[in-house]
């Protein structure tokens, strides 16, 4: 059984995907040049929780890879290291793979601004469930929506700056999981 909060992420991540679906399948406002083949990248960044609990930090390290599937769209597989630095129980360490999908609404020479959307799973520490907002089973799903700018500095060479909301929960336990803001700051070649 999923809890209210649960379904309450879950509708309003199905509602990003579906507005982005739409926006992107009528609006084409592509002006910048269009490049082939596959972008590599990482980005650092660091979150905060959603509500007001200054005992959680997390700090992220995300490799990517980037596949242009259409003229504004984006396919991104990428790479989760994650450290959740709760002060008051055992830290929480998640690695894993995301799945993105990129919309770029808005493009023009040396630069891209980008929604993004995607989901993922993970291993995680909390196999004792000593971090109480997150269940027991080792497995941690993450869903996540967000928003950037790509910034062009050099020969295929682009800077990344992003928000982004990112979740994370046991998907086979009843629990509320954490959510936190984060920035990412990176690098695309």
């Amino acid at each position: 059984m999923i809890s209210a909060k649960g379904l309450w992420i879950w509708s309003g991540l199905r509602i990003f995907f579906l507005s982005v679906v739409l926006i992107g399948s009528s609006v084409s406002l592509t002006s910048g040049e269009e490049e082939g083949g596959l972008r590599w990248g990482f980005s650092l960044g660091v979150g905060y929780p959603q509500k007001s609990n200054p005992d959680l930090v997390l700090w992220t390290f995300f490799p990517r890879v980037d596949v242009p599937v259409g003229k504004n769209w984006d396919f991104e597989v990428e790479g989760n290291a994650s450290y959740y630095d709760v002060s008051k129980t055992k830290n929480l360490y998640v690695l894993g793979l995301h799945t993105n999908i990129l919309f770029k609404p808005l493009r023009w020479e040396g630069g891209e601004l980008f929604l993004l959307g995607g989901v993922g799973l993970g291993y995680d520490n909390n196999g004792n469930g000593e971090v109480p907002d997150l269940g027991d089973s080792h497995v941690a799903g993450v869903p996540q929506a967000g928003s950037g700018i790509l910034y062009l500095v050099g020969k295929n060479l682009w800077l990344r700056g992003e928000y982004r909301f990112h979740h994370v929960s046991d998907p086979f336990h009843k629990d509320g999981g954490i959510n936190t803001h984060n920035v990412l700051l990176g690098v695309s070649f």
